[in-house]
C-alpha cells in the first residue's frame, strides 16, 4: 500500500472520535514513522471562562495522533489499544489550532511504544508517551 493510498484511506474513514475532536491528518512520513496532525480546539472544549482547553482533550489528541500513526504504519491491520498513556502538561492550550507530532520509539510484534508532543502556535503545550498493544483487526480488542 502506497503513502498517497495510506493518507487517503485515513482521511475518509474518520472514527467519530478524531471527527469530535476535530482532527486531521496533515503530514505521515512511513521512513521516519512520524504523524502530524492538526485540532481545532472549539470553546466546547474549555474551561476557565472557555479559554483553557480541558487536559482529557488533549490527552484524546495526543492519543490518536499515535494510534493513527500506528493504523497507518501497519497499513490498517490492527486496532492499536492504549494500555497506559503519560501526558506531561507544559503550558495551557487555548481555542484554535493545535499540532500534535507523534512518533514511534518501537514496535515490536504485539506492543508498540509510542511519543507526541502538542504545539500551539510552535510554543510547547505538552507531551506524551503511550505503551499501546496491537490487536489483529479480525480480533475484536476486548
Amino acid at each position: 500500500m502506497e503513502k498517497k493510498e495510506i493518507i487517503r484511506l485515513l482521511q475518509s474513514n474518520k472514527p467519530p472520535c478524531l471527527e469530535t475532536l476535530r482532527g486531521s491528518l496533515v503530514e505521515f512520513n512511513e521512513v521516519e514513522k512520524t504523524m502530524l496532525m492538526e485540532f481545532d480546539a472549539i470553546p466546547e472544549f474549555c474551561h476557565s471562562g472557555a479559554q483553557i482547553v480541558q487536559g482529557g482533550f488533549v490527552t484524546g489528541m495526543l492519543d490518536s495522533s499515535m494510534a493513527h500513526l500506528i493504523i497507518a504504519l501497519e497499513k490498517f491491520q490492527y486496532n492499536p489499544v492504549s494500555l497506559d498513556i503519560n501526558v506531561s502538561f507544559i503550558a495551557p492550550a487555548h481555542p484554535g489550532t493545535l499540532a500534535a507530532e507523534s512518533k514511534i520509539l518501537r514496535m515490536g510484534k504485539s506492543i508498540v511504544f509510542a511519543y507526541a508532543t502538542m504545539k500551539q502556535n510552535d510554543a510547547m503545550i505538552a507531551s506524551a508517551t503511550s505503551t499501546i498493544k496491537l490487536f489483529p483487526i479480525s480480533k475484536k480488542p476486548l
